[in-house]
Parts: C-alpha cells; structure tokens; sequence
C-alpha cells in the first residue's frame, strides 16, 4: 500500500530573498532528507498565496521592510512511499 506525505518549502521575498534564497538547494536539501526516511519524491508544485488577506500583509510587511524581507511563496512537495500492510 502506498501512503502519501505534503511538505511546504517557504521561500523569503524581497531583496534578501532575491539575493540569498536558493530554491533548488533548499528542494535538493528537503528531498534527500525525505529519501532518507524512505520517501520518494512524485510531484513538485509551486505554491502561491491565493488568500487576499495574507497577500495584503505580505506586500505590508515589504512596504514596512523597505523591500528587504516578505515572507514569499515556495513550493509543496508530494512524497510518497510504500509500506507493507503486515
């Protein structure tokens, strides 16, 4: 039987997060954790903020952050893995 597993990589926004923020790494890091613990990696999807209230805090706390930091979108990962029914 298959079990499924969702985990959400949250990115930083604005300028640090332009600057310092390496997605690739921090998927690359996440997965290997993952496949550690047996768990293997089907889908990979970008995750944007669709709530209203939340994007208007977002561009809030950038405009109060002089564009340096906003909590940013990311990515949620779908793992899934295979465990005996025994």
């Amino acid at each position: 039987m298959k079990v499924n597993k969702i985990d959400r990589i949250s990115l930083a926004g604005g300028l640090i997060g332009a600057l310092f923020t390496n997605p690739r790494a921090a998927i690359d890091s996440r997965v290997e954790e993952a496949n550690k613990n047996g768990w293997n990696l089907h889908q990979i999807i970008p995750h944007t903020e669709t709530n209203l209230f939340l994007k208007i805090i977002s561009i809030l706390v950038l405009i109060i952050t002089f564009s340096l930091w906003t909590f940013g979108a990311g990515y949620i990962l779908l793992f899934e893995k295979e465990i005996d029914n025994n």
